[in-house]
């Protein structure tokens, strides 16, 4: 198999027999099957999560509890006064007013909910952003080809680079050294295939934050307050190139 035919297969499936009997004669694809294996074996782990011997006894005690207080309420609606009928096109309108107003609200959320999960992750991680030893920009690229994605090159000597689930979906995970301190990448793939939506900004009391949606992926910078964070986020997405 060719190397795009090696790289999809491995992303697919790491365990996959073809693909580790290629990457036998090869040391940098070994190190990527192994970091891929690692990581799917990191996913399952945190999605196994044991379910409770009495959740099917609970779940029928909760359904006749239902049935029992929908038969309640029925008996109810049948004594109620004629009024009710005026009544029911308002109901029907607020619940109208409430779901259209809760859609709105979540969506205007939602950048916020991926802002709070990289500032999570960051903190979660935050030892790597003391790190100082250089990873060089090919085996970046090792990993980002995974994404079908290659980097021209970062604003500053790359001193982490890893694999890691971002709110469940696998993402390449960058920690680069600037003159304001470390800045932490995200690259988030993204099958939405048009970049929609503007950047949007992001903060708690110590880091700041941007995501910049692209056609392939997302990209989301964090770091310290007062860092300029939009040069180095322009100075990445024009480096990124899809293959």
């Amino acid at each position: 198999m060719d190397e795009l035919e090696f790289r999809r297969r491995l992303f697919a499936d790491p365990n996959d027999k073809d693909v580790i009997a290629q990457a036998d004669t090869d040391p940098a694809k070994q190190r990527l099957v192994k970091e891929m294996q690692d990581f799917d074996a990191t996913l399952h782990s945190a999605l196994d999560i044991s379910v409770p011997d009495d959740l099917a006894q609970k779940i029928l005690a909760k359904q006749q509890a239902d049935t029992e207080t929908s038969n309640k309420q029925s008996a109810e609606v049948k004594q109620l006064a004629w009024y009710r009928r005026f009544k029911a096109p308002l109901a029907t309108a607020a619940s109208a007013l409430l779901a259209v107003s809760l859609y709105f609200a979540t969506s205007v959320q939602a950048p916020l909910h991926a802002g709070e999960h990289a500032l999570e992750h960051v903190y979660y991680e935050a030892e790597a952003l003391a790190l100082t030893d250089e990873v060089q920009l090919q085996v970046v690229n090792e990993k980002l080809a995974m994404f079908g994605g290659k980097l021209e090159s970062m604003p500053g000597k790359v001193t982490y680079a890893t694999f890691c689930n971002f709110k469940g979906q696998r993402s390449l995970h960058l920690i680069f050294q600037s003159e304001h301190g470390p800045v932490t990448v995200f690259i988030v793939p993204t099958d939405r295939n048009e970049a929609t939506g503007t950047d949007e900004q992001f903060a708690d009391a110590r880091f700041s934050g941007s995501i910049k949606p692209g056609e392939r992926a997302d990209t989301i910078l964090v770091a310290d307050l007062n860092t300029p964070l939009e040069r180095y986020e322009t100075a990445v997405t024009a480096s990124l190139r899809w293959l």
